[in-house]
């Protein structure tokens, strides 16, 4: 997955670069081009789930393929 700045002014970066950089060159903060949609079970069910389900659901929708599931699960 690539990432943009929200100012629109730098160029596109992968994950490892906006996490590193924090802030694009632009000042702008790095978004992923895409976020996965999640699905209505998630909000159907999300008062029944863990902090930890919740936290991971949310950041695999987040980054995509660029993080694998297992080293997900283990940093949350």
């Amino acid at each position: 997955m690539k990432y943009y700045s929200t100012n629109k002014k730098a160029p596109i970066a992968t994950l490892e670069k906006a996490v590193v950089k924090g802030l694009a060159e632009d000042r702008g903060l790095y978004m992923p081009e895409h976020i996965k949609q999640l699905p209505q079970e998630f909000f159907d069910n999300i008062d029944k789930m863990s902090f930890q389900e919740i936290a991971y659901t949310v950041a695999d929708a987040f980054f995509g393929e660029d993080v694998d599931a297992e080293s997900l699960k283990k940093r949350i």
